[in-house]
């Protein structure tokens, strides 16, 4: 055999090696269950996906769009205010009827149909100002009066308190839907699946604030939030399909709702976890009601607005789908740990913050503080539940931090 035929031989024994290599990666891949798509899962992925997609499309922008229709500060801080208290009572109600009468997903539907009704309508809201000075975005010279803004806050109060009755228990129910699901599927956790809300959260985020900037460039006189709102329409329909089509598991009637909570927080480090879910909701809450105005006030243009929940989401998901071994690793305590401290570094950059744009690498924090802590706090919640009242405590989880915390 000639020297080209000796060398040929060995490459392509070399190659056939290397091929075998790569075949048996795969095959170790597709038995872990790498290649195989979950069918079972696949709706789970489309509500999250959905649901926050429309949930960020427009309403983060309501507090802007109440600026415009002439309300001040503090009627939008007032509206703001009653949000939370508005979960904390929703929240525990839609949770344990859920879990008491086994109707997890018609709680959902009726959820779904009477909140995002209400919160569509808010974009109809009759301005307390003069229509053409409402649309171009002109500052209004002096403070309207009680009674020029009386109709507007009236109506945007009354809109807001119906969609957060009917909207707040929305995740946390699909949350235990989630779990339950989960315990016949050790192959993937919450993390995984939860991610996908996030997906769906960064990436209509920017599309909405984009699509903003530009309407308004090409119709100055136009709505610059109109087309947020036809993307929440967009989302907020099709979510409905999924929703009929996935797994809801039957839950075990628990035989006190009031009796197992009274048991649950005698424990010490149950009122602890609380206490600490309030406080992540606390910096949750201050940064949704005001962030955006505080991008307003540095002169910050929508498509920032919109990116910087884009770049939270984008900081979401790795933490998110690595959750688990996090978790694993360390424990739900150090989660919560670091998760507080990442809130306090990103509040003292707050501060000193001059550049709007340059908030865009503060929000990667996020990814720490809601990414990392959320799937802690919801798989803790879990782990807690008295038998049958996976939802009721999800909905708690959901009431302290988006609640109470925020109040």
């Amino acid at each position: 055999m000639s020297v080209y035929g000796t060398s040929f031989a060995l490459g392509a024994g070399h190659s056939s090696h290397q091929v075998e290599f790569l075949t048996q990666q795969a095959r170790k891949l597709k038995d872990e269950g790498f290649f195989t798509i979950n069918k079972t899962f696949l709706p789970v992925k489309a509500v999250y996906v959905l649901f926050n997609g429309s949930m960020v499309s427009f309403p983060p922008f309501l507090p802007v769009y109440m600026e415009q229709l002439g309300l001040n500060g503090f009627q939008i801080g007032i509206i703001n205010a009653v949000q939370p208290v508005g979960t904390m009572i929703a929240c525990p109600f839609w949770g344990a009827i859920a879990d008491k009468f086994s109707i997890h997903r018609t709680v959902v539907l009726l959820g779904l149909f009477v909140g995002c009704t209400a919160t569509g309508a808010t974009y109809f809201t009759p301005p307390a100002v003069n229509s053409t000075r409402n649309s171009t975005m002109e500052t209004t010279p002096s403070p309207l009066s009680w009674d020029e803004t009386y109709v507007t806050f009236s109506v945007m109060m009354a809109l807001s308190i119906v969609s957060i009755l009917f909207l707040a228990h929305v995740n946390p129910v699909i949350d235990s839907a989630v779990m339950a699901l989960l315990k016949d599927h050790p192959e993937t956790d919450y993390g995984k699946q939860r991610l996908w809300g996030a997906v769906g959260w960064g990436s209509f985020s920017g599309i909405s604030g984009l699509a903003m900037d530009t309407y308004l460039r090409y119709y100055p006189e136009g709505n610059r939030f109109l087309p947020a709102y036809v993307i929440f329409l967009m989302l907020i329909f099709p979510v409905i399909l999924p929703i009929l089509i996935m797994k809801f598991p039957p839950h075990p009637t628990p035989e006190s709702v009031t009796g197992g909570l009274f048991q649950l927080f005698k424990k010490f480090r149950i009122i602890v976890f609380f206490v600490v879910t309030a406080v992540c909701g606390l910096s949750i809450g201050v940064i949704d009601t005001f962030q955006f105005l505080f991008l307003n006030e540095l002169n910050g243009p929508s498509l920032v607005m919109g990116l910087t929940l884009t770049f939270t989401c984008m900081a979401e998901i790795p933490f998110m789908y690595v959750s688990g071994k996090l978790i694993t690793w360390f424990g739900h305590v150090t989660v919560f740990s670091i998760a507080l401290s990442c809130y306090c570094l990103r509040f003292f950059l707050y501060h000193i913050l001059q550049n709007p744009w340059l908030i865009l690498p503060i929000e990667l924090l996020h990814g720490i503080c809601y990414g990392a802590f959320w799937p802690a706090a919801a798989t803790f919640a879990n782990k807690i539940a008295p038998p049958g009242m996976s939802a009721t405590l999800q909905n708690l989880v959901q009431a302290f931090s988006m609640g109470l915390g925020v109040v």
